[in-house]
């Protein structure tokens, strides 16, 4: 079943049980009230009745003698007609002696027509008069007649129910009927209600869908126009940042392998030109032209070690030993063998270390961290130069600055140097050896050890890279 029918049917479904529960909830009440107000109207009929009772007693020296002759129907009659109105007790007629009602009136009150059976009960609880038909059941309502507050009678009614009444059951059954219609009508607006909504909250669904399925073949150039703030919004928003983080790698993909290509053509463009002359006779074989060779050789072999070191780093290839060192002797480690290479190309150099520092990370990646960082400012830095080197804690983390002379970087341009094979100079002349791998591998070493690497133009009209490194190593 599709999402929508789901999401429809679920809506439909919620309204349904609801709207049941809201009708039989009312239906209830409404049964419960009904049953109120027919008690109600039978309470206030007695009362119009009591009053009468009261004074025929007291008329008749305290004593329900009169009633027993003329009895109480007739009291029940003048206080009820057919049309359920009572008469108001400010005016009561009272029945003749014999108890008969005018021709007029007989025509309309009829015996049936007196209300629900009804007895008067003395002070003693002993029967006086009316209808005792129902005098052995325990449900009724009554009504204490009281003289100068001593109990002198007592008035019970027995009325019934709703369902044994011909008016209230048809009127009961009318109310039903009104309201299924009211629940069918509210049913289909439901229905209605539900599928506009169904389909305005999968419409941005269903741009998502398109869109993940032409990422699925390769169409990266998404775009979603869109006004909206809640979690569908927000997921369109990552639908199509993915998609321009997908364009962009692929980019940078297929901009790396041109990259590579060209870096590996080169040398090789080199090789076979003076194998070529060699073949041809055109250079003599000597040690000048092995030293030659040999050259080229050795810059070819820098470039695939340095693509297979990223690529390790990337995947997560790189095994690590993490431990307590100290950099300051990871430092001194390769200024030994670097510090004489950078003296003769006329650099100076300057180191400032603080003492005893600690770190936990792993001695060979980060030897490797300053060769690769050494060898980018050997490289990159005109004759006469300078190259300053600070180590120092701050916090709870170990900084790592390496600074160097002209030739600068804009600083629009320091990120995109840790990007692989990425060189400032866009002719791409060869001025170093380098391919432009070695700060993209600073960078995966830094992000190993749980730190971080920028470049920024220093003082100096250079290049400054700073690295901030965690003294203690969270657990991934």
């Amino acid at each position: 079943m599709r999402l929508s029918n789901k999401l429809f049917l679920s809506f439909l479904g919620l309204t349904t049980v609801i709207l049941i529960a809201t009708l039989s909830l009312a239906r209830w009440s409404f049964e419960r009230g009904f049953l109120d107000f027919i008690n109600g109207q039978e309470t206030l009929r007695l009362q119009y009745v009591a009053d009468e009772l009261i004074t025929e007693y007291t008329d008749a020296g305290n004593s329900w003698i009169k009633i027993k002759q003329v009895g109480l129907d007739s009291y029940l009659r003048q206080n009820f007609n057919p049309r359920g109105q009572l008469h108001s007790p400010n005016g009561p007629r009272r029945p003749p002696p014999n108890g008969r009602m005018p021709p007029e009136q007989n025509e309309f009150f009829k015996p049936k027509d007196i209300g629900p059976p009804t007895l008067l009960y003395d002070a003693a609880d002993n029967s006086v008069s009316g209808d005792a038909r129902f005098a052995d059941q325990a449900t009724y309502i009554s009504l204490p007649l009281y003289l100068e507050n001593e109990k002198i009678g007592e008035l019970r009614s027995w009325p019934k129910a709703v369902s044994e009444s011909t008016l209230a059951s048809a009127f009961s059954k009318e109310q039903l009927w009104t309201s299924m219609v009211i629940g069918l009508i509210c049913l289909i607006c439901a229905g209605l209600m539900s599928w506009l909504l169904t389909q305005v909250l999968l419409t941005p669904l269903k741009q998502v869908l398109s869109g993940v399925s032409k990422l699925s073949k390769g169409e990266y150039k998404l775009h979603f126009s869109h006004q909206r703030k809640d979690e569908l919004g927000q997921l369109m928003d990552d639908v199509q940042n993915l998609s321009n983080v997908l364009d962009k790698n692929r980019s940078a993909k297929n901009r790396w392998f041109a990259d590579i290509s060209h870096e590996l053509r080169t040398p090789l463009t080199i090789l076979s030109g003076e194998i070529d002359a060699l073949k041809a006779g055109i250079r003599p074989f000597n040690q000048e032209q092995l030293e030659s060779l040999e050259q080229e050789t050795n810059r070819l072999r820098h470039l695939v070690d340095d693509l297979y070191q990223l690529s390790l780093s990337d995947i997560g290839g790189l095994r690590y030993q993490f431990a307590t060192i100290n950099p300051n002797d990871c430092l001194a480690k390769v200024l030994s063998t670097m510090g004489r290479t950078i003296e003769n190309k006329g650099l100076s150099l300057k180191v400032e270390c603080q003492q005893d520092l600690s770190l936990v990370a792993d001695a060979q990646r980060l030897e490797q961290l300053f060769i690769n960082l050494l060898s980018n400012a050997l490289h990159y830095t005109d004759t006469p130069g300078r190259v300053e080197i600070r180590l120092y804690r701050q916090q709870h983390n170990i900084i790592i600055e390496i600074n160097d002379s002209a030739p600068g970087v804009n600083e629009t341009e320091c990120e995109l140097l840790f990007a692989p094979l990425y060189r400032q100079d866009s002719a791409r002349t060869r001025r170093s050896s380098g391919a432009g791998l070695g700060l993209s591998i600073c960078r995966n070493i830094v992000e190993a050890h749980q730190g971080q690497i920028k470049a920024l133009p220093n003082s100096l009209g250079g290049l400054a890279i700073h690295i901030e490194l965690p003294s203690i190593r969270e657990n991934a």
